[in-house]
């Protein structure tokens, strides 16, 4: 009896002996060997090409789909749930930071020493090394450490959008709140069964991203413009809201034409699950930021 064959822990057919499968001409097996996914083969692998083997069973996908949206949903409850208290207990919540204040202290450092290793990071790169990307892309494949740091800035940003969420009334963050998630459903729902393909708008992307920090260096030049504030509230909840579509087709990848969505090219690998939710948490955040100063009425 041959040993059914196992591909990312599952176990593919029902292990027939050799003698009952049918013959397999040198010309097949090529095109079957061609066609198989290429896997993450170093550290720096985020991205693969979408899986075209007939033979990776679906549920392979779906399950990392599930992970992600999984994980993704435990930090939206976290950041949220921390944030309730400044809405409606505004008072007696600012008051006990106010006795506690180490608590302000670690946030700020955690968020100050994730941005000095963004800098040393790109810095490095600059000059063709990969050292602190390598070991910061290993830390996302990697449990319980992934795990760690995304509860752990979970709960930072939950602290740093509840002291937003303080300078705008309780029904207006309310309202923009449910507003927010009734447009990320439409926009994954939209990602998922499209025709189109975004995943591969990576640079356009970026560009968009620069051009919403130069228009945040100019805003610094008139802080007191709230027509300039809304332009750019406007601007960035439209660019996050793309994003939000790019990220959730390279998410879903190929488990897209199980829902009658069309081709995608490019999709993350199995094992960025961590990093392919803390990604899809961002873009959340973000756009819930964005569409808060755009559409929130401001306490007096």
């Amino acid at each position: 009896m041959a040993a059914p064959p196992v591909v990312q822990g599952k176990v593919i057919g029902n292990g027939q002996p050799a003698s009952q499968l049918p013959p397999i001409s040198a010309a097949a097996a090529a095109a079957g060997a061609s066609s198989r996914c290429q896997q993450p083969t170093s550290d720096l692998e985020v991205l693969q090409m979408t899986c075209r083997d007939v033979h990776l069973p679906p549920e392979i996908r779906l399950g990392f789909v599930k992970k992600v949206y999984g994980i993704l949903g435990v930090m939206l409850m976290i950041t949220f749930g921390l944030t309730l208290p400044f809405i409606f207990a505004t008072e007696t919540t600012l008051g006990f930071l106010r006795a506690h204040v180490w608590i302000l202290y670690i946030v700020m450092g955690i968020v100050l020493a994730q941005f000095v290793f963004d800098m040393a990071m790109s810095c490095q790169m600059c000059c063709g090394s990969t050292g602190l990307l390598q070991s910061y892309l290993k830390m996302w494949k990697t449990s319980p450490w992934n795990y760690t740091y995304l509860m752990t800035f979970s709960m930072c940003f939950g602290v740093m959008v509840g002291f937003l969420c303080t300078q705008y009334t309780a029904q207006s963050v309310l309202l923009v709140f449910a507003l927010t998630a009734v447009l990320i459903i439409a926009l994954t729902i939209y990602a998922v069964k499209t025709q189109a393909d975004f995943t591969g708008c990576g640079a356009y992307v970026m560009v968009l991203l620069l051009g919403l920090l130069m228009l945040l260096l100019v805003y610094s030049f008139f802080p007191g413009s709230n027509v300039m504030s809304k332009i750019i509230a406007g601007v960035g909840a439209t660019i996050f809201g793309f994003i939000i579509v790019y990220d959730t087709q390279q998410i879903f990848g190929s488990a897209s034409a199980a829902f009658g969505g069309g081709k995608r090219d490019i999709e993350y690998s199995l094992d960025m699950y961590a990093f392919a939710a803390w990604n899809l948490y961002l873009d959340f955040i973000n756009f819930f930021v964005y569409m808060l100063q755009l559409l929130g009425d401001r306490s007096q």
